[in-house]
């Protein structure tokens, strides 16, 4: 078992014989609670507070110690299941995943040890329905297998699943950036220094390795994200925001791409991360530089506004190259362009949601025909609005 990363059978690919409790005659529930208590990760229960990728990698862990002692089985520990109405898909069997909180040790611990009881139950109760909650629903049999019917029912093709993962970040995506914290004309930034920020912050943290979990790799990068926000303001987010399938993907930065092409040694990886926060300074500088070009507008200028519009989407698809995903960092500069004139957040929303939602692609360089289908209709939304 290594520190940095997990290898846990997925779930979703249990068959009833990784499952049946008759596989498993010797497993003693009565010894649960002991077992969970002297596994190795058992000593070192994150404190409340903890970063929710280390919480949640520490559960791998666990989950990886318990499955070294009674089998694959387990990992399904933190799963519940329910037929239940479901959106617009009727009665289906609804599986829910949700780790326990962590408190303090003895309760995280009794927590763990509870659910990995109550999954027991749940495939003891699957192996003969006694409560009669889901043979009901199971499809026919295939030809020779031994699973019983509730197994069928909740393992059926309809089934889901709802995870209930925190992804508390302290950073935005910078798509979420409003563009007051983007355009800052009284920046003193200096491209020079870049640097030495940025290597004072990859010393003082050295990165996980390339195989490490991707939560390792991830807070690794948002604490650098985190020094540089110190540093410079929230706008610095945006370095990361790679061309194609990078880190947050689409976006306007070529000099990054993602950890594991981007990372390597702490002075190429600060090199690699002060060229892309020098490009997305400039890329946010040209954005600014192009809004002046065109604004202010008058609200009946609707040939000025299509102008705008136009060369914003053209600027924004040859710098991201029309990649994956390319039409994200064109929404949001088109967001940004409709903020600086004066328009109101949440009518911003649903003028770009009429105006272009559903007519760009990724890969693809729309037809000047679509590109101006979106001005037109942008510009004669906008002047109603500012009427």
């Amino acid at each position: 078992m290594t520190i940095d990363r997990v290898n846990l059978t997925d779930f979703s690919r249990l068959t009833w014989k990784d499952v049946d409790p008759a596989t498993r005659p010797a497993f003693d529930p009565g010894r649960v609670a002991e077992l969970v208590r002297v596994l190795p990760p058992a000593a070192d229960v994150p404190p409340p507070g903890t970063d929710w990728r280390l919480t949640d990698f520490w559960y791998d862990r666990m989950t990886e110690a318990l499955v070294e002692h009674l089998g694959d089985w387990v990992v399904g520990w933190w799963y519940t299941v329910a037929m239940e109405d479901h959106q617009d898909r009727g009665v289906i069997p609804l599986w829910r995943a949700r780790r326990p909180p962590v408190t303090t040790p003895e309760e995280t611990l009794t927590r763990i040890a509870d659910a990995v009881l109550a999954w027991h139950e749940l495939l003891v109760e699957l192996a003969t329905d006694a409560r009669g909650r889901f043979a009901a629903a199971a499809p026919a049999a295939a030809d020779g297998t031994d699973e019983p019917p509730a197994w069928r029912a909740v393992r059926g093709d309809g089934w889901t699943t709802v995870y209930d993962m925190p992804d508390d970040r302290r950073l935005p995506h910078p798509s979420k950036l409003s563009w007051a914290k983007t355009d800052r004309p009284e920046l003193v930034f200096d491209p020079d220094e870049v640097r030495a920020v940025v290597s004072e912050l990859v010393a003082a943290a050295e990165p996980p390795s390339a195989e490490a979990d991707w939560r390792l790799r991830d807070l690794w990068l948002e604490n650098i994200s985190a020094g540089l926000v110190d540093r410079y303001g929230r706008w610095a987010v945006g370095w990361r925001w790679a061309v194609g399938e990078g880190d947050f993907g689409g976006g306007p930065v070529g000099s990054w791409c993602c950890f594991p092409h981007s990372v390597s040694t702490p002075e190429a990886t600060a090199s690699t991360i002060s060229a892309a926060l020098v490009e997305w300074r400039d890329w946010l500088d040209d954005v600014a530089e192009r809004f002046d070009r065109f604004l202010p507008l008058a609200a009946d200028d609707l040939a000025g506004w299509e102008r705008a519009v136009a060369h914003l989407v053209t600027a924004v698809g040859d710098r991201t190259q029309y990649e994956s995903g390319w039409y994200g960092c064109c929404l949001t500069v088109l967001d940004w362009f409709l903020d600086a004139a004066g328009i109101e957040s949440p009518r911003r929303e649903e003028l770009l949601e009429h105006a272009v939602a559903g007519r760009f692609e990724s890969w693809v360089e729309p037809p000047r025909a679509v590109v101006e289908s979106v001005a037109e209709n942008l510009a004669r939304r906008v002047a109603v609005d500012l009427a």
